[in-house]
């Protein structure tokens, strides 16, 4: 998905899950809930420890799904804007 389609399918959804955990498996395991529930929008804030770890985790999983969008929050300067985009963020919030 390119930036535009990013933001209508976020708009679509309706809802962005914001997902804070005390590490990388409690964050997958509170976005996939999310996605089973039908919120596909999902935000991993980088407060928690190694969240670049379920980012990867979750947009490899999720890179054929088109109805999912993993992005990254509590994002402050660009060295951890470039490691969400590397390990697969589509979106990126500051």
């Amino acid at each position: 998905m390119d930036k535009i389609e990013v933001v209508h399918k976020i708009k679509e959804i309706g809802v962005v899950a914001v997902i804070r955990g005390n590490n990388p498996e409690d964050a997958v395991a509170m976005s996939e809930a999310c996605i089973k529930g039908g919120v596909t929008a999902i935000e991993l804030a980088f407060t928690t420890p190694r969240a670049h770890e379920a980012i990867r985790e979750l947009a490899k999983k999720y890179a054929d799904n088109p109805d999912v969008v993993i992005g990254a929050g509590t994002v402050l300067d660009a060295v951890t804007a470039r490691i969400a985009i590397l390990e697969g963020a589509q979106f990126v919030v500051s």
